[in-house]
C-alpha cells in the first residue's frame, strides 16, 4: 500500500494510466481505441473484407504508436 505502482488520472475526456515503476513513467497502453467521451464520435462504420496488406499496415501503425507505452502489464487493465 505504501509503494504505488500505477497512477490513474481522469482527464476531461479520457482515463490516463501511468506506470510508476518503469523509467520515465510511461503511460500504459489502455484497452480502448478512442476517447471514453462518446460525444466526440460523430460517425461509425463497420467494414468487412479488409485486405490483409491494409490490415497489416494498420496494426503496424498501432504498434508504432504503442512503442512509447509501458511494457509492464497491469492486472487492472487485463479484463
Amino acid at each position: 500500500m505504501d509503494e504505488p505502482h500505477s497512477l490513474l488520472v481522469l482527464a476531461e475526456e479520457e482515463l490516463i494510466a501511468v506506470d510508476l515503476l518503469s523509467d520515465d513513467w510511461p503511460t500504459y497502453n489502455v484497452p480502448y481505441v478512442c476517447s471514453l467521451h462518446n460525444s466526440a464520435v460523430t460517425c461509425m462504420s463497420h467494414v468487412t473484407n479488409v485486405p490483409d496488406s491494409l490490415w497489416t499496415k494498420l496494426t503496424d501503425v498501432g504498434q508504432q504508436q504503442s512503442a512509447a507505452c509501458s511494457q509492464r502489464v497491469s492486472s487492472s487493465f487485463s479484463h
